[in-house]
This record gives structure tokens, sequence and C-alpha cells, in this order.
């Protein structure tokens, strides 16, 4: 890791701990890829520098009910800057996902790796951006996958190395029309988690948000938020996950069922009733957790043994955020991430919010 030049793209995965494995290509300045199942590279990038991809569709801040005074939450699925997956069974043939059924009922946050996609195989993009509902949004998880409090630490160069990926993945993100990003962190809250989202937000004009988690646990930033500043001095906002879907864990606070995370949001949400301001939080959605609808009070019934789960009707993925959404009042609302960030941002600063509309009009 140390003889490779920094910013090196991992290709594969290096197997072995996660965390460990993640960790020792951040501090050298690496950008993991999970690529190992990956089919055709070579191929389909051929000439991907000169093509334009797609553009997302962007949420339009004009279609706001600003007077709606209720609390929302929104619901994003985790491990989206896996290249494989987006390239292979994220999209077709799994019912989980893209492919779900119900897909579209709700609005709904789909974490990706377009930056990556745009140079190792554009056409998941082109599909995407053909095929999505109305309640389809997608969030750029890290432009690739690093601990950005970890970064380059060991380097002596971490905050110029810092801000050449985030000019490289600005730069592909505008061609995506992606206007959000998610970072993974180490310790959400740190000092040098603080200084990677200012540097990287210096980097940007135009971000609406950065969401915030953390490696374990993913609700560990409790939805607090505190605010950097993009290239044009403009606010933009660090929100934390407040709540996390994550199977056999409604030991800890605000994780576990979609039944259990229901009840939450809705006593946090209690708490935020007239004349106070309403909340806005996210929900991360773990990819791989495995459950079972059980309707009624028992907050554990939706868990069972994640082991040969599909062969007891397990389900995960967009499902069971929907049986979440199911089970809140009318007076909180789902909303998209995008609507999610321009709420907090007018509740922030209305003035300044105001004027950075207009770049979207």
């Amino acid at each position: 890791m140390a003889w490779l030049e920094p910013l090196s793209p991992i290709l594969g995965w290096n197997g072995g701990d996660e965390f460990e494995t993640t960790d020792l290509s951040t501090r050298f300045g690496h950008i993991q890829t999970a690529t190992d199942w990956c089919n055709n590279l070579p191929v389909l990038m051929a000439g991907s520098d000169k093509l334009d991809p797609p553009r997302v569709k962007s949420f339009d801040p004009a279609t706001i009910d600003w007077s709606d005074h209720r609390s929302g939450i929104c619901f994003i699925d985790s491990d989206g800057d896996n290249v494989q997956w987006l390239q292979g069974s994220f999209f077709r043939g799994n019912p989980s996902y893209w492919s779900n059924p119900e897909r579209g009922k709700i609005p709904f946050g789909w974490s990706c790796c377009f930056a990556h996609l745009t140079q190792l195989c554009p056409q998941p993009i082109a599909y995407a951006t053909a095929t999505r509902t109305t309640n389809d949004w997608f969030v750029e998880f890290g432009g690739g996958y690093f601990y950005p409090d970890r970064f380059a630490m060991d380097r002596p160069n971490r905050s110029e190395l810092l801000a050449r990926h985030a000019r490289r993945t600005w730069e592909l993100m505008k061609k995506t029309n992606t206007r959000i990003i998610g970072f993974n962190f180490s310790r959400w809250d740190s000092s040098n988690a603080r200084r990677a989202c200012e540097g990287f937000a210096g980097q940007t004009d135009g971000l609406l948000a950065i969401l915030a988690f953390q490696y374990y646990p993913y609700e560990g930033g409790a939805g607090k938020i505190y605010w950097v500043k993009d290239r044009n001095q403009l606010e933009v906002p660090v929100i934390s996950s407040r709540y996390s879907i994550w199977e056999h864990s409604n030991q800890r606070e605000r994780a576990g069922t979609p039944a259990k995370i229901a009840r939450e949001i809705r006593e946090t949400a209690a708490k935020h009733s007239p004349p106070r301001e309403p909340c806005y939080d996210w929900v991360i959605c773990h990819a791989w957790s495995w459950f079972k609808k059980a309707p009624g009070t028992n907050e554990d019934a939706e868990n069972l043994p994640q082991e040969n789960a599909p062969d007891s009707g397990g389900v995960r993925g967009y499902s069971p955020a929907v049986w979440c959404c199911e089970r809140l009042p009318a007076s909180i609302r789902v909303i998209s991430p995008e609507e999610m960030a321009w709420r907090i941002r007018m509740q922030h600063d209305p003035a300044q919010t105001r004027r950075f509309m207009e770049q979207f009009r």
C-alpha cells in the first residue's frame, strides 16, 4: 500500500476483516472498489472517458410545500459503494432491491457508486435512469469505499490528497447530476471526520448534503448535524443517520427490526410536535439483513435466523423499509433524501437556502 501511487483504486477485494482491509488502503490514500465479482470491465469501460453518462433527475425544491410542518423520515439502503453489486444482481433478477415489485411505493434513497460506474461500466447508470420511478433517488456513496476520517493518515500530504479525490469525485457526480454524497466513518464525530468533510465540501459548488454513518454502529450519530462550507462559502449540512434497520439488533438504541424503528421514529417525532420545529431524519437500511413480515406489537417477531433465511420466507432490502413505513402515522411524512436536505437547510438558514434554490430553477 505504501508503494502504490496515492489515490490508486484497489480492484478486487483483499478479503479478511472488512474494517482492517479497508482501513489499510484508506490510511495510504487509496480507494477500495469491491470489484472481485465484476465481469468484462476492460470491454465495458472502453471509451467511457469520451461518454456523457445519463443524468439522474434531481429533486425540484420548488415542489416542496413549506406550509407542511410534519416531521419527515428518509430511508436509504446501505452498500451502494459496491461496484460488483450494481453491475450484477442489484438491478435485475433480485426482488430484494431494484427488481422489487413494490419499488416506487415510498420515496427511497438508493446508495450508489455512479462515480465509479461512470468510468468502469456506464450501462447500469443508463438502466437506472431509464427504469426509475418518481420515488427513486440516488446518493453517491463516497466515490469509493474508504474512511474519510482516516484517509491518507500515513501520508505527509493527506489534506491535499483528499482534496484531489474530492475534485475528481465531484466532477463525476456533476456528470450524473448526483447532488448528495454519503460517507462511512470510523468515528463520524471526530475532529478528523469534521476536517475531512470540510476538505471535501470545500472542493464542491452545489453539493446539497453529506450523509454520515459510522462503521459501527451505523446509527452512532443519533441524527446530529454539523455544518461545513463549499467553495462558494455556502453551508452544507453533514447529517448523521439516527436509525438503522439491522437484523437481531433490537438491544441497540435506534437499531433493529422495522417494527422497532417505526416506534422510535414515532417517539422522536412526538417530541417535535408543534409548536416545536419538525424533525427530519434518515434511516440506513442494512442491505443484507433478512426479516419476515410479522404484524403485531412484538418487535422481535420480524427477526429470523440469517442462515438459509430465504427458505424461511426471509425478505431483505426494500420491503422491510416499506413495512416500517406502514407502521407510521399520517403525521409523519416519508420523504426523499433531497427533500430532507432542503428542509434541513431551510430550517438552518432560510435566506441562504432561498438564494441557493435559484440555481435549481
